[in-house]
């Protein structure tokens, strides 16, 4: 687990863009703790730190594609491919995001 961010610094829905280990992460705080899929869209390469969310899914800012933040299942096309997702874990205020995602993305970096 990589230390990322504070959670005090990160405010509930408001995507953030971080790098682990090498990797763009989009982090969410939720309600229930904090989300981490891959930063770029698998449609159109966007950054989907600066899309939206509502409700537990994030929206690229390019083309309107959605994806569930639990699981990076897609909700809404054009994408086809899911995001990848990062487990995370707070601790002592902390915000820790597993380097390993839960599958490879199209756009391998």
């Amino acid at each position: 687990m990589i230390d990322v961010a504070a959670l005090d610094d990160l405010a509930v829905g408001a995507p953030v863009r971080v790098d682990v280990d090498g990797r763009p992460v989009c982090l969410v705080r939720t309600a229930g703790g904090v989300a981490a899929v891959h930063d770029v869209c698998t449609h159109a390469k966007a950054s989907m730190s600066e899309g939206y969310v509502d409700d537990g899914v994030i929206e690229c800012p390019r083309h309107g594609a959605q994806f569930r933040l639990d699981t990076g299942e897609v909700v809404t096309p054009p994408a086809s491919s899911p995001l990848p997702v990062f487990p995370t874990e707070v601790r002592d205020g902390r915000v820790l995001v597993d380097p390993s995602p839960s599958h490879p993305h199209p756009f391998s970096d």
